[in-house]
C-alpha cells in the first residue's frame, strides 16, 4: 500500500513531499490540518527553509540531537507553533544544561536574550526563571554591565530581571547606577525604576558610604525636577526606616534551629490545612519549608476536598505577604514533586496538585531567595549523642571581613537524646576553636531550615528525595534508601539587590 504525504511548501517556492504519518504522530496541530480539515498541503513561510528541514529531520529521528546555538529559538519556536511537545522539552533541556555551563560573558548574554525571546514573544517565563535560578549566584558582573551600560537600550522588564541576577551583590549594582549618573543633568527614568526596585536598605548596610555617595549624587544633579527631588528626599527617608526597622529585628539572635518534640506538637496542633494558615499568621511557622513538612505529614493519613485546597492557597498566600516568611526554594520542591510520582498514585495526587500550585507562587516559592549550603563536615563529640556540624557560608553583610586564618561559617550542635534530637547554633567563641570556621554576628537560626538527602532504587531507576524522612511512609516499596548529604538552607531574601 502505498505511503500517503502531503505537500510542505517554504517561503523560497522551495516545496517537498512529507509522509502524513511522520506529521500527524508529532503535531496534533498537523493532525488537525491533514486529518481533520483534510488539506493536502501547508505552507510554512515564517521560517527559514534550513530550520523547516532541520525540524523534519529531528521529527523523523524522535530526537534533537547536537546543534548549534543558532538553531535553537527556529527549532523551539517550530515546536511551539505545532506543538510538538516532546521537541519542546527537548529544546528546553537543551537550553538548562547551556546555562548550568555558562561562565563566558558572550554565554550569558546569550542564554539572557533567548530566554527573554521566549518571556516577551512566547509569552512563557519559566526558562528566565531557570535562568535566574542558576545564575543569580554566579558573578554576572560582565552581563549587567553589557545591559546597562546603555540605559536607553534596556526595558524595564529586562531590569527586573537583571536585578535579579545581580544576585546579592549590591556594591555592582549601586556602581553601575554610579556610573550611569556620571555627566547626566538630570534623572533619567530608567535610573530612577532601578532605584524604586533596588534593595536600598540593604544597599546601605552593606556599603553606606557607595549608597549615600549613590544618593548624594541624585540629589546634587543640576537640573532635577522638583518632583525628582522631592521623590528622592521620599526615597532616602524611606530607607533610613527600613534600616532602622531591619536593626531591630536582628538585634535578637535566635539560636535554636530545631527540637523534635516541638516539631512533633506542631504536628498535633496542625490536622487541617486551615490549622497550617493559622499557625503562619500567629507565626508559629516562620518558613515554607516547615508548611511543606506539615502537608506531607497531614495529606498522607488526612484527606482533603478540592474546595478547601484551593482555599488554603489563597488564604496562605495572604498569611506569606503579611508575615514576609522565608519562601520554599524551587529546586527543593521539584525535588519532593519528583518523589512522590512514585508513591500510591490516589493518594499523592492531591498533595502533588498542591504543591504544583504552590511552586507556580512568588509569594511561597523561589528561585534565588535561598542558598544551599552543603554540609562540610561532622565533628563528634559523643557517638551516637553529639555532635558538630560545620558549614562554610559567607553572610552578605560579612562581605568585609578580613580574616585570613579561618573561613566564615557556622557550626549547628546535634544533640540525640532517647525522645528528642535539637539542633542549635554554636555562638560561643570557643566552639569554633581549631574548627577552622569563625562565625559573624549577622548569622541567626531564624533564617536556616536543615533537611537531608537520600537516594533509593524504584523501577530500576535511582530517585533523589529530601526533606525530614517523608519518603519512610509515602515510599514504603523502597526498602535500600542512603544518605547523599545534609544541607542547611539559608534565606538571604532580606540582602539581594532585587526589592522583595
Amino acid at each position: 500500500m502505498e505511503e500517503l504525504t502531503v505537500l510542505i511548501k517554504l517561503k523560497t517556492e522551495e516545496q517537498f513531499t512529507v509522509p502524513i504519518k511522520l506529521l500527524i504522530s508529532n503535531s496534533p496541530v498537523f493532525k488537525h490540518l491533514f486529518v481533520d480539515l483534510k488539506f493536502d498541503e501547508h505552507e510554512i513561510d515564517d521560517f527559514s527553509p534550513g530550520s523547516v528541514k532541520h525540524f523534519l529531520t529531528v521529527l523523523e529521528n524522535k530526537s534533537l540531537g547536537d546543534i548549534e546555538d543558532k538553531m535553537f529559538r527556529e527549532l523551539h519556536k517550530l515546536g511551539t507553533a505545532f506543538e510538538v511537545d516532546w521537541l519542546k522539552k527537548s529544546c528546553r533541556d537543551w537550553l538548562k544544561k547551556k546555562m548550568e555551563t555558562a561562565s563566558s560573558k558572550e554565554d550569558k548574554i546569550y542564554l539572557f536574550e533567548e530566554c527573554w525571546f521566549i518571556a516577551d514573544k512566547l509569552k512563557d517565563e519559566d526558562a528566565m526563571n531557570d535562568l535566574v535560578s542558576v545564575l543569580a549566584h554566579k558573578n554576572n558582573s560582565l552581563l549587567l554591565s553589557h545591559y546597562l551600560s546603555d540605559m536607553s537600550k534596556v526595558k524595564e522588564a529586562q531590569i527586573d530581571v537583571l536585578l535579579k541576577l545581580a544576585g546579592r551583590d549590591v556594591e555592582l549594582f549601586l556602581n553601575i547606577v554610579r556610573q550611569n549618573l556620571r555627566g547626566q543633568k538630570t534623572l533619567d527614568s530608567k535610573l530612577r525604576y532601578i532605584l524604586d526596585n533596588m534593595n536600598l536598605a540593604a544597599c546601605s548596610e552593606i556599603n553606606e558610604e557607595l549608597y549615600l555617595e549613590v544618593m548624594d549624587t541624585v540629589s546634587e544633579l543640576p537640573e532635577i525636577s522638583a518632583n525628582d527631588l522631592k521623590w528622592a528626599y521620599k526615597l532616602i527617608t524611606n530607607t533610613a526606616r527600613a534600616v532602622r526597622s531591619r536593626k531591630k529585628d536582628k538585634i535578637e539572635r535566635t539560636t535554636e534551629l530545631y527540637e523534635t518534640r516541638k516539631y512533633l506538637g506542631l504536628f498535633k496542633n496542625c490536622r487541617t490545612v486551615t490549622d497550617i494558615t493559622k499557625a503562619v499568621s500567629e507565626d508559629r511557622v516562620t518558613s515554607m519549608f516547615v508548611v511543606i513538612d506539615l502537608l506531607l505529614e497531614l495529606l498522607f493519613s488526612h484527606t482533603s476536598t478540592k474546595e478547601e485546597l484551593q482555599f488554603f492557597i489563597k488564604t496562605l498566600t495572604e498569611a506569606c505577604v503579611d508575615k514576609q516568611i522565608q519562601k520554599v526554594s524551587r529546586q527543593y520542591l521539584h525535588t519532593i514533586i519528583s518523589g512522590l510520582r512514585y508513591s500510591n498514585p490516589e493518594q499523592s495526587k492531591p498533595l502533588i496538585t498542591l504543591l504544583t500550585e504552590i511552586d507556580k507562587s512568588e509569594e511561597m516559592c523561589t528561585y534565588n531567595e535561598n542558598v544551599t549550603i552543603k554540609l562540610h563536615e561532622l565533628i563528634t563529640i559523643t557517638k551516637y549523642k553529639e555532635y558538630k556540624h560545620l558549614y562554610i557560608f559567607k553572610h552578605p553583610l560579612s562581605v568585609a571581613c578580613t580574616k585570613s586564618d579561618s573561613k566564615c561559617g557556622f557550626i549547628l550542635k546535634g544533640s540525640i537524646q532517647e525522645d528528642n534530637t535539637t539542633y542549635k547554633l554554636c555562638t560561643d567563641e570557643d566552639e569554633y576553636k581549631d574548627t577552622g570556621i569563625h562565625l559573624h554576628d549577622a548569622i541567626s537560626a531564624r533564617d536556616m531550615y536543615r533537611y537531608t538527602t537520600f537516594t533509593g532504587t524504584c523501577e530500576g531507576k535511582q530517585i533523589t528525595v529530601a526533606g525530614r524522612r517523608w519518603w519512610e511512609d509515602w515510599l514504603p516499596h523502597i526498602t535500600d534508601w542512603k544518605c547523599t548529604g545534609g544541607y542547611v538552607v539559608y534565606n538571604v531574601s532580606d540582602y539581594l539587590v532585587a526589592k522583595r
